[in-house]
């Protein structure tokens, strides 16, 4: 009985160590999420890249847009937008687009048009438009009560059979009517690769044309300066950013130059469901190669890893594929020598935060490097 009693007492001290860790392992992570949340504030500046999410009920995927803004000045904000879509009638199966849209100074400050995508074949500016986030009046209006609004958007009566394509082909209507405040709540979203809670204006209402109607809701950056739509709804579908990694950061070289040797690289871009790069991966592929150069004696791992979405044989594949993509970029753009390139996929199997949500799977959805130290 005593050595049982010792054996037990041994166990709680261990339970209560792990108990302790886990403790300590939860608040730091709380510390840098509260960290992040109140260090440097979200700014439209030029290189912001936001990345949204929309969940495809029949396929049971998210497909993401990868939007970068190109220009920021007196006249106005430009960015590029690109996404994939599945398309049986596509050669490979998926539809590729790309869209450019300008929103003048003027429109920033007073328009009420909220376009809540712009698609291939838009024209570059449309008038009064500020996409899914709010004008400067609209957000103080809403802020004191209600604003007027015209929302751009594809109605589900003109998408019947056609599924997710259905939204991108089909005609865009414009629903007007009055959104009001709603409160306020927080959306969690990858900043800079670290999950952080953004406090936002939740906003809504339900708005016609015609015999046609529906219920929109924005959830925007509770940021005058900013106003950022992290989420919207409408007719019942959603969309939401997952993540935004500003320009000026680059927090992976300290990561391997520590002791864990280990770091996830934010600012990686792949179309949905492919390892093809997007364009706005560039500015971190040449960051993550100038540390290369200045580090001559480095050599890395790539790592890819995906959500739990798709069989595990597809995953595993797709994780190597896209490791092996930013190997190939490394070398034949950049020049690193390929010796000092490792790659491996892991598909689902190394999570990092829950599948059962856009951000969590976002977050599972990434590439690492890990030098050989």
């Amino acid at each position: 009985m005593p050595c049982r009693s010792i054996g037990w007492a041994r166990s709680a001290k261990s339970w209560r160590r792990a108990s302790e860790a886990a403790a300590i392992g939860a608040a730091v992570l709380a510390w840098r999420m509260h960290a992040a949340a109140q260090g440097a504030p979200i700014r439209i500046e030029p290189g912001l890249t936001a990345v949204s999410a929309i969940y495809d009920k029949v396929l049971a995927k998210d497909y993401e847009a990868v939007s970068t803004v190109q220009q920021v000045d007196a006249t106005g904000t430009a960015a590029t937008t690109d996404w994939a879509i599945p398309d049986r009638q596509a050669p490979d199966g998926v539809r590729r687009m790309t869209a450019r849209s300008v929103e003048r100074a003027q429109d920033l400050e007073h328009g009420r048009r909220l376009i809540l995508w712009h698609l291939s074949g838009d024209p570059e500016t449309i008038p009064g438009s500020t996409g899914p986030s709010a004008s400067l009046d609209v957000f103080n209006e809403v802020q004191k009560g209600e604003a007027a609004v015209v929302v751009g958007a594809v109605s589900k009566s003109d998408t019947q059979g056609l599924g997710m394509l259905g939204s991108f082909l089909a005609g865009r209507k414009y629903f007007r009517g009055n959104i009001r405040k709603l409160g306020t709540e927080t959306i969690r979203v990858l900043v800079d690769g670290v999950p952080t809670p953004l406090r936002t204006v939740h906003a809504g209402g339900k708005v016609t044309v015609a015999d046609d109607e529906g219920d929109v809701e924005f959830w925007w950056l509770d940021d005058a300066a900013a106003r950022l739509a992290l989420k919207f709804t409408f007719q019942g579908s959603a969309s939401q950013v997952v993540r935004i990694d500003r320009p000026k950061t680059d927090p992976f070289e300290k990561a391997l130059a520590a002791p864990s040797c280990r770091s996830e690289l934010p600012g990686i871009y792949f179309l949905t469901d492919s390892a093809e790069l997007l364009p706005a991966s560039q500015p971190t592929i040449a960051k993550l190669a100038a540390a290369l150069e200045t580090h001559g004696d480095w050599t890395l791992t790539i790592e890819g890893h995906t959500d739990s979405t798709g069989t595990d044989q597809h995953n595993a594949d797709l994780s190597r594929r896209r490791a092996e993509s930013l190997k190939a970029d490394l070398v034949t753009r950049h020049g690193i020598a390929a010796v000092r390139l490792k790659t491996a996929g892991f598909g689902r199997m190394r999570p990092v935060d829950s599948n059962d949500t856009m951000d969590g799977r976002a977050h599972n959805r990434r590439v690492e490097i890990v030098r050989q130290c």
